[in-house]
């Protein structure tokens, strides 16, 4: 009678493991967005054939409606046959700035959202940048996010909350081992323990429906490449480059002959380049060190400013570059005449509009940079501590320090992420930096005109 009972309770309980699909580890992420189309990272528990099924509504950033039908379609990828498990649908041909939803569909099986699905492409005309009427974005931007001390994080609701054209995390998204010991083991484990890193991260409350419904780009710093301050002499660099490249969809990832993470995307009028502080770096102890960036990378990004036609060009990377912080190698004017070299070319060249971006620190901070011979002033946004640390008790905590002695405004310590935001008609454009707090105010707020950032005083 038992063997009655048992045995078709078993049958079930086989079939349904055989019926059983592969399942979704980490994403959706929504990666590199124009107007027409977009890419959705996810990452399997094994190599499974991955169908986004998505209908566009004809409404453009979340807010205007077209007298239009509403459009289906879908794609499709297999994710990679050795682990990490990751892959990258792209969405093409899509209707200029429409909403998108989407649902995925892992070998034939839907399966159910744990997150909203839903972006928004970039608004019309946001690639060609010369329309009468550009459009008004914004830019959101995090670094220094640690979820094993933070695991319940209040600032991504905030960011949400401002509904950002894109979300960009510039490093220390992850902390992976400080000390070069941690990693003297073998490959395996290695590559095992990064990519844990990648994964956790992207189910952090919060920041998981942030990737989900808002197109993200990401670079690094020396916490989500290796040991703390690490540089080009890290032995498992290559690894670490290639495990970045499977869990950041973005636009591109360096160069075919100059490996790297920096790449470069464009909205509105406004372009970012993505730096790779990590690869080329001289270490920091070297008495001779020279690089932070490597010619190659800074060649490239020189022809990349000179080509741009945006109005705003904003380069974006995890270390402060304009501070002049001498003694301590996490600057880059630490670097030889690497900086001011370029800053000199800059200049030299007449590209106008330039604003940096940078993280690390573990504040949020606005800094400037005028010297005499520079024919406009450079302003650093630099924001910190999205989810790495509580602030200090001391309220005036690095007031009179050398290295604020470049701040323009009070810095603020507790969790904050940085707000880039893109106005106005056409030839009087303004940008707007700011550093958020973890309750959606601004604890920092500078303006900017067009005119603020030319050679023509």
């Amino acid at each position: 009678m038992y063997k009655v009972i048992i045995l078709p309770i078993l049958s079930f309980l086989f079939a349904g493991i055989l019926v059983h699909g592969s399942q979704i580890l980490s994403g959706p992420m929504v990666g590199h967005t124009t107007t027409t189309s977009a890419k959705i990272w996810l990452e399997t528990d094994s190599t499974a054939e991955v169908r986004v099924l998505y209908w566009q509504e004809p409404r453009i950033q979340y807010r205007s409606s077209l007298p239009q039908p509403i459009v289906r379609g879908e794609a499709g990828t297999r994710t990679s046959d050795e682990a990490p498990h990751t892959g990258v649908v792209s969405l093409e041909n899509l209707n200029p700035g429409w909403l998108v939803y989407y649902e995925l569909e892992l070998d034939g099986q839907l399966m159910r959202p744990q997150t909203p699905q839903v972006f928004s492409l970039m608004p019309p005309g946001a690639i060609r940048g010369n329309e009468e009427h550009p459009p008004d974005v914004s830019v959101a931007v995090a670094s220094c996010t640690f979820p094993a001390r933070v695991p319940v994080q209040p600032i991504w609701n905030q960011v949400g909350t401002y509904r950002p054209d894109a979300l960009m995390l510039i490093g220390d998204s992850n902390y992976m081992p400080n000390q070069p010991e941690a990693y003297e083991t073998d490959q395996a484990t290695v590559a095992y323990a990064m990519g844990r890193y990648h994964r956790f991260l992207r189910d952090t409350p919060g920041l998981r429906s942030l990737l989900a419904t808002t197109p993200t780009y990401g670079i690094w710093d020396d916490h989500d490449y290796g040991p703390n301050n690490s540089d080009r002499t890290f032995k498992w660099r290559d690894l670490t480059l290639e495990l970045f490249k499977q869990y950041y969809p973005n636009r591109s990832a360096g160069l075919p002959a100059t490996p790297g993470i920096f790449t470069s995307f464009r909205i509105a009028d406004a372009e970012f380049f993505l730096l790779d502080d990590r690869y080329y770096r001289d270490p920091n102890q070297a008495p001779d060190r020279k690089t932070m960036f490597g010619r190659a990378q800074l060649d490239w990004l020189k022809e990349s400013l000179v080509n741009s036609r945006a109005t705003f060009k904003i380069i974006v990377n995890g270390n402060s570059m304009l501070v002049d912080r001498h003694g301590s190698g996490e600057y880059w004017a630490n670097f030889g005449k690497e900086r001011d070299s370029f800053i000199s070319w800059l200049f030299e060249s007449g590209i106008t509009g330039v604003l940096f971006v940078a993280g690390d620190w573990h504040v949020g901070t606005l800094s400037r940079l005028h010297r005499p011979q520079d024919k406009y002033p450079l302003y650093e946004l630099l924001s910190s501590n999205s989810a790495v640390r509580l602030a200090h008790s001391a309220p005036d905590y690095g007031q009179g320090h050398y290295r604020f002695h470049q701040f323009v405004g009070p810095e603020y310590l507790g969790f904050n992420f940085g707000l880039m935001k893109f106005e106005g008609a056409k030839g009087q454009r303004t940008v707007t930096l700011q550093i958020i707090d973890e309750e959606g105010q601004a604890r920092i707020s500078l303006e900017l005109k067009e005119s603020d950032l030319t050679n023509d005083k």
